[in-house]
């Protein structure tokens, strides 16, 4: 079982000696850095939470991030424009910012290089990015899910990299990498399961990984 020691967000984003003299929980470092940033401190290092790790502390251009991105899994893309959106690309989610093709939050969209428009009602904030953008981006964040779970040693495809996407990368491979009879709610945490509770609440990993098959048609290990 992966522990969440090992996934420290500390570990991926300070250097050994600043990390050994910061004496913080890794969940109580989340928390710092989310109030910091002005996010909901929640301890959930979610998708809002990496984007804006992505802004303060963008990752550095290196052949594993251009290899990773050519790892993606042939038909992905297609297939994540069909759940995320039905394969509309300026369709915005009632209950969030999530918008187009990928259902983009603000927050990612920006960290990717996207620009936001003015009102919120709107997918987008009102612009209307094209196709092409909207499958630019969601490539280079999905090169980095596919960095991440190589470092955790899981499997790249769909099912793992769509895990990512909606959980981000950190919480994913934790509940992926988990005993199948573990439970998925604890693993992910209140944050996540508040977000997915139909995904997560009550669920054991098992039961997790076989509603991710039945979404995408693979294993995510």
């Amino acid at each position: 079982m992966l522990n969440f020691s090992c996934m420290s967000l500390k570990s991926l984003y300070l250097p050994k000696p600043l990390r050994e003299k910061i004496m913080l929980s890794d969940d109580e470092f989340v928390r710092l850095f989310q109030e910091r940033a002005g996010l909901n401190p929640d301890g959930w290092p979610g998708r809002d939470t990496l984007s804006m790790l992505d802004q303060v502390l963008p990752p550095r251009p290196s052949p594993a991030l251009t290899d990773a991105t050519q790892a993606i899994p042939a038909g992905y893309f297609p297939l994540l424009a069909e759940i995320e959106s039905g394969n509309r690309p300026f369709i915005k989610a009632s209950s969030s910012s999530a918008s187009g093709l990928y259902q983009f939050v603000k927050s990612t969209w920006e960290a990717e290089g996207g620009v936001w428009g003015t009102n919120m009602a709107l997918a987008f904030g009102g612009l209307r990015p094209p196709v092409d953008e909207q499958l630019a981006r969601a490539k280079t964040f999905t090169g980095k899910n596919v960095v991440y779970l190589r470092r955790k040693n899981l499997p790249i495809n769909k099912a793992s990299l769509y895990a990512a996407h909606f959980l981000g990368a950190v919480t994913a491979a934790k509940v992926i990498g988990a005993d199948p009879a573990s439970s998925a709610e604890a693993l992910a945490g209140l944050a996540a399961t508040a977000a997915n509770p139909a995904i997560l609440r009550g669920k054991t990993v098992g039961q997790f990984l076989t509603w991710l098959h039945g979404k995408t048609g693979e294993w995510a290990r």
